[in-house]
């Protein structure tokens, strides 16, 4: 692994610990159609971007309108109960022993930007983390599209940033970006789904100090 400048951090599942939530208000709509609930096991082996594919597999319409509606209704609840969910074990001092390290860090998220704007400022970490980057929607069509002037705000070689993520879709970002990449199992993905991506596995976010910081 080259030399880390600066580490992109995903969000949601990575840096907040927020995949149960997601299920239980998936599975709050998933009961006002008088659908079969899912497990946070079937939910992590399954997740994927665009979460529209995602909806489609567990049997929720996906058609524009009630798509709209569905992300409307997911979104309102998130916002109301975000406050339940704490950051991963050890990322607060994983942030911080970067900072003191000199590497920059940033965030690069499907999340709509003033969202994501509000959540990182009520963990107190805007002051460690810049920029950070999300979408202009509540789609979560994924991040790819974004990644790109993320990367060029971040400004530094390819080679020497990496991206820390706990989706197969990060894996996608850091390919699309020439980046390195780590993928932490314990966030949105499993780690059934996250084996068979090539990046390394990590299941403590201590881990990415090991690897920035010689």
């Amino acid at each position: 692994m080259n030399r880390i400048d600066h580490v992109i951090w995903d969000w949601n599942g990575t840096l907040v610990d927020d995949a149960r939530l997601c299920v239980n208000i998936v599975n709050g709509i998933l009961s006002e159609m008088c659908m079969p609930k899912v497990s946070l096991e079937f939910y992590r082996d399954n997740f994927s971007f665009p979460v529209r594919s995602y909806y489609e597999k567990i049997g929720l319409p996906t058609e524009e309108a009630s798509y709209r509606e569905i992300s409307g209704k997911f979104i309102s609840e998130y916002r109301k109960l975000r406050r339940s969910c704490n950051l991963q074990e050890n990322a607060r001092a994983v942030i911080m022993g970067l900072a003191e390290a000199g590497i920059g860090q940033s965030i690069l998220s499907a999340g709509k930007l003033s969202d994501l704007t509000t959540f990182v400022g009520e963990f107190g970490l805007s002051g460690q983390i810049a920029p950070v980057t999300g979408v202009s929607n509540i789609h979560a069509a994924g991040k790819k599209d974004i990644s790109q002037a993320h990367l060029a705000q971040v400004g530094h070689d390819p080679s020497n940033v990496l991206l820390v993520g706990d989706t197969a879709h990060d894996e996608e970002v850091s390919i699309h970006l020439g980046i390195q990449c780590l993928l932490f199992t314990g966030g949105h993905n499993s780690v059934k789904v996250l084996e068979g991506c090539e990046s390394d596995l990590i299941d403590d976010l201590r881990q990415v100090l090991f690897h920035v910081i010689d």
